[in-house]
């Protein structure tokens, strides 16, 4: 398989290229449109490149230009537009498509329910690059990470399909969500909490809420990132808003566009376990030769290497896309059309991802001033992941010793165990193991567990959008729309009786089905006005009236005593809970944009929302805010400057944004029910709470727009101060009340502040030759500055986790690690941990009060998953056919929590451990970050694991080579490319990988490093 994925990569880029030349009086008919419009260009001057006479395009764009021979390059030029250069190959007709060559400030962009000019903008409003969106992904994360200051992109997990934590300007909250909002074709799409779960339980990650979307079909991303930018999206937008404009087809003409990629994945880092020699070793020396008991001298002299348990699960990954889009359209229509297969598989055994998606986006100019579209996307994903202990750490589980699924087991196997035993079946002896996962001699197998057990998630995503404009008189226009998002989850567990999640003898094999089907309804209708009134008034305003209405079903089926999933009735039946939800979200907005001299720019939004997730009395939220913005370079002061200053604008905002992503029905009680002696019973579950409110921030935001040298460098800079209060956080219920679960109140706040800025340079802009660079730096400073009448909250297994007025979110909380009792050392000076006495090779914990004990008052805060700053850069070079892409993302000051490596470096007589430990204290060998293999263990949380996690990552490069290739029919754009992501990492962590979205790593699924080639074909 690995030999024929390697010849199709090299036969994809070695591919021949052919040419021809023909000579004599060859005469060149073709046409000039805008490229965006499809309108025709009047005017345009056509000539061989390096020429300066020519002809011009007539009326409707036609030209006719004569040439001695074939091939030959012309060039296309017109005022306001690029020049654009094209190999003529045969004398058949073409269309060429100029772009219009605006200045930064005249750039229009999508903003909320609308476009406007980032001249006119008050708000932070940043685009991905066009570079960016043309690479090749699977997912849209990709496509955001590292490309847009202030927007931080942390993957969840390395699993196939699944998605990733992403913070605009940091995070606002702490119980309730603080995914940004993100808008698709103007239907509003928010994931709501645990989406894409239904309560089976025992499946590693999720799959991604957005692995419906073909990144291919997206025409352009805006983030909308201060609070004049996304205030008209209120309550929702309070964690920023990501605008998704997916292609529409481009008037004048169709296209057929295919593209192919197929590519392999590896882990692009191992970790240093011990070999069955030196295992084998350690056991001798320290655990009294235990291997001894159960093999002869004979059968150990044979261990070597033994078995790398850590490679057996472990695979080459390889992938898969297809693309293909249809499009195009007239002056009344435009369409597109695209379906794609996208198929990984992933690095770790029986674990992957498959999606088929399709979509259909139409619009038409039905009379004059009645314009409708529909946009219908639907897709199908199945995600097949690793199954998963329970978080527990009561003291005999799996989770306890560090065992989070099979991957991490596998890394815990000894390694003189075999895989298979001498008749080729799976091993389940294992003599070594503890009694939770061995059972009358009976062992669990991670390779067997992965190879057989099912951890399977399925969606299926219907979401369509139908709109209807009218343009009423006088810049009066009047637009309602009607859409619909339908998700159906499926999940799908299985633990067979062989594995560790189902070898209990009260279990012997479960399996689970659970069901979530999601309805989501939009309706909106908009009035807007646009007018200019001579040549120093322009108004732009908005009113309209929003509802969304989600339903949420779900149901579960679970049985214990099963041999396979093939019929959950053929085993014990277990409780399985249902339930179905609603919430309705009620919006009133409005807002107005003014420009006085084209200088002077104002924007004021309002927006009500009213929300069911909350009691009746506070339903109802208020977000006004305001925006001002000085086109400075419009002042006579600067003109003198204007061969060097192109644009310069400064904006200042201010305004509220408020958040209601919370569970349904929050606010009241609720009561579990169960079986008592035979009767139904309720159980007090969660306190209600009549008082719950919105959590509200208030923003501030001052920032510069700059263009040097007629834009060749562009420059976006902002500082940002952010307060949320009234926090949406659980606190424990109070003594007496009956309650097993934290209640959800108003309590505490959290501040944002921070700065970015964005650069981009065209380093050189010649019509055979381009090179541009873009900079991105963002620094946030997140600190809880209030949690009302309670000092602090410690949550987590370990109760690692602390949130502490003046800290910040995601803060450990542990004992400081103050090096190793060395020999000859005066014992009597150190402090005792928790009464006992240290020896020489123990582990030192400073004593912060000083009481000669180590104990619960000497821990301290040890860091925190926020960074200091993020930051990326990426280069972007066209030489002729050639053209060349380069993306790094980094982050620096976060820290991780590698709980994984603290339970490798723990000494065991059951498990393989780290091969750090060959460096553990010794009398001869004085470790001072080691303690000695036989030291008193102790289970507290310590300043060595929770590890500096920044990163420099070289996430994309990609070269490609671009050739006509002229038909009778078509005029033809065939485009080779191989790329490379996830290349390399810069980091000192000593895990996996550094990113990991929630903190704390316990054997998270690794990245992938994947090495990819295609072919795009385009038609036209």
């Amino acid at each position: 398989m690995l030999r024929t994925v390697y010849f199709l990569l090299l036969t994809i880029v070695f591919f021949p290229l052919a040419g021809f030349a023909q000579i004599g009086d060859v005469k060149i008919k073709g046409r000039v449109l805008d490229e965006q419009t499809g309108e025709s260009v009047i005017g345009a001057t056509i000539s061989l490149a390096n020429e300066k006479s020519g002809v011009v395009s007539d009326v409707d764009g036609f030209f006719s230009l004569s040439i001695r021979s074939l091939p030959a390059t012309i060039s296309v030029a017109y005022l306001g537009y690029k020049r654009q250069e094209v190999d003529i190959y045969e004398d058949a007709e073409i269309v060429v498509h100029l772009r219009e060559n605006v200045n930064v400030l005249n750039e229009v962009v999508v903003v909320g329910y609308g476009t406007q000019r980032r001249r006119e903008l008050t708000g932070a409003v940043a685009s991905v690059t066009r570079s960016a969106l043309e690479q090749s992904a699977i997912s849209i994360n990709e496509l955001l990470s590292g490309s847009v200051a202030g927007l931080n992109v942390m993957q969840e997990s390395g699993q196939p399909g699944a998605g990733s934590a992403i913070r605009i300007r940091g995070g606002n909250s702490i119980n309730a969500s603080n995914e940004p909002l993100y808008v698709i074709d103007g239907f509003i799409f928010f994931s709501e909490i645990n989406a894409t779960q239904t309560g089976v339980g025992g499946i590693d990650g999720s799959l991604n809420p957005l692995a419906a979307i073909n990144p291919a079909d997206i025409e352009s991303i805006e983030i909308l990132k201060d609070v004049s930018a996304k205030a008209i999206y209120g309550s929702r937008g309070a964690n920023g808003v990501i605008l998704v404009t997916t292609k529409k087809g481009k008037r004048g003409g169709n296209e057929v566009h295919y593209q192919y990629t197929i590519g392999i994945d590896r882990l692009a880092k191992t970790l240093g376990l011990l070999s069955a020699k030196e295992w084998l070793a350690v056991q001798k020396e320290y655990f009294n030769n235990k291997p001894g008991l159960y093999y002869s001298p004979d059968e150990l002299a044979q261990f070597n290497k033994g078995t790398d348990w850590q490679n057996a699960v472990l695979q080459t990954g390889g992938s898969q896309t297809h693309e293909l889009s249809v499009s195009g359209g007239d002056k009344k229509t435009r369409y597109l059309i695209s379906g794609n297969y996208t198929t990984q598989d992933g690095i770790i055994r029986n674990s992957g991802f498959e999606r088929f998606s399709g979509r259909l986006n139409l619009e038409k100019e039905v009379f004059a001033g009645l314009t409708t579209g529909v946009t219908v996307s639907v897709s199908r994903s199945v995600q097949n992941a690793l199954t998963t202990f329970e978080g527990a750490n009561y003291r005999s589980s799996p989770f306890s010793r560090g065992i989070a699924n099979s991957l991490t087991y596998a890394l815990y196997m000894p390694p003189i165990l075999p895989i298979y035993d001498d008749a080729g079946n799976y091993n389940y002896v294992n003599p070594f193991e503890y009694t939770d996962l061995s059972y009358y001699g009976h062992a669990a197998n991670p390779v067997s567990d992965l190879d057989n057990s099912i951890g399977q998630t399925l969606g299926t995503s219907l979401q369509g959008n139908f709109f209807a404009q009218y343009a009423i008189t006088g810049g009066l226009r009047a637009r309602v729309s009607a859409g619909a998002n339908i998700d159906y989850i499926t999940q799908n567990y299985f633990a067979p009786p062989t594995s560790a999640l189902g070898m209990n003898q009260d279990i012997r094999g479960s399996g689970a089905i659970g069901n979530r089907r999601t309805d989501v309804k939009q309706a909106e209708a908009l009035l807007t006005w646009t007018k200019r009134l001579n040549a120093a008034h322009f108004f732009d305003v908005l009113a309209g009236y929003t509802r969304q209405k989600t339903a949420s079903a779900v149901s579960l089926s679970r049985a214990s005593h099963l041999d396979s999933l093939e019929n959950l009735a053929m085993g014990k039946e277990q409780p399985s809970p249902s339930r179905r939800q609603e919430a309705d979200f009620h919006s009133l907005l409005a807002r107005i944009n003014y420009t006085l001299l084209e200088r002077y720019n104002l924007t004021a939004t309002y927006r009500a929302d009213k929300s069911s997730r909350f009691s009746k009395g506070h339903q109802w939220g208020h977000f006004p805010s305001v925006g001002l913005s000085w086109n400075v370079d419009e002042e006579e002061f600067l003109k003198p400057l204007a061969p060097v200053l192109s644009s310069f604008k400064l904006r200042l905002t201010c305004g509220e944004a408020g958040n209601q992503e919370i569970d349904f029905n929050e606010y009241e009680q609720y009561f579990a029910a169960g079986r008592y002696n035979g009767e139904t019973a309720y159980t007090l579950t969660t306190l209600d709470n009549k008082n719950l409110k919105w959590e509200t921030t208030t923003e501030y935001n001052a920032g510069i727009d700059a263009g040097l040298f007629n834009d060749r460098l562009t420059l976006a800079a902002d500082a940002y101060y952010k307060e949320t209060r009234d926090l949406l956080l659980r606190i424990p219920a109070p003594l007496g009340s009956g309650s097993t679960q934290p209640q959800l109140k108003n309590v505490g706040n959290v501040t944002n502040k921070g700065f970015e800025f964005a650069l981009n340079v065209k380093v050189i802009e010649r019509p055979k030759l381009q090179w541009s660079l873009t900079v991105n730096f963002a620094h946030n400073r997140n600190t809880i500055t209030s949690l009302g009448q309670y000092a602090d909250f410690l949550s987590g297994n370990e109760q690692e986790r602390i949130l502490r007025t003046g800290e910040s979110l995601g803060s450990f909380y542990g004992y400081i690690f103050d090096g190793i009792v060395q020999t000859g050392e005066d014992i009597s000076t150190l402090p005792t941990i928790e009464g006992r006495t240290l020896i020489p090779g123990d582990v030192k914990f400073r004593n912060l009060n000083t009481d000669k004990n180590i104990n619960d008052r000497d821990r301290a805060v040890l860091g925190s998953t926020q960074p200091d700053f993020t930051y990326g850069f990426s280069s972007t070079f066209k030489w002729g056919r050639f053209d060349f892409y380069t993306l790094f993302g980094g982050s620096q000051g976060s820290e991780v929590y590698n709980l994984l490596r603290r339970h490798l470096e723990r000494s065991s007589d059951a498990h393989n451990m780290s091969a750090a430990l060959l460096d553990s204290w010794t009398p001869g060998n004085p470790s001072n970050t080691m303690p000695h293999i036989n030291s008193t263990k102790t289970m507290k949380v310590d300043s060595r694991y929770i590890e500096d996690a920044s990163f420099l990552k070289l996430r994309n490069i990609t070269l490609g080579y671009s050739f006509p290739f002229k038909t009778k029919a078509f005029n033809d754009v065939v485009r080779l490319f191989i790329s490379a992501r996830n290349l390399y990492t810069w980091t000192p962590y000593r895990g996996y990988d550094p990113e990991v979205a929630s903190g704390i790593d316990l054997g998270v699924y690794p990245s992938a490093r994947s090495f990819l080639a295609g072919v795009s074909v385009s038609f036209n």
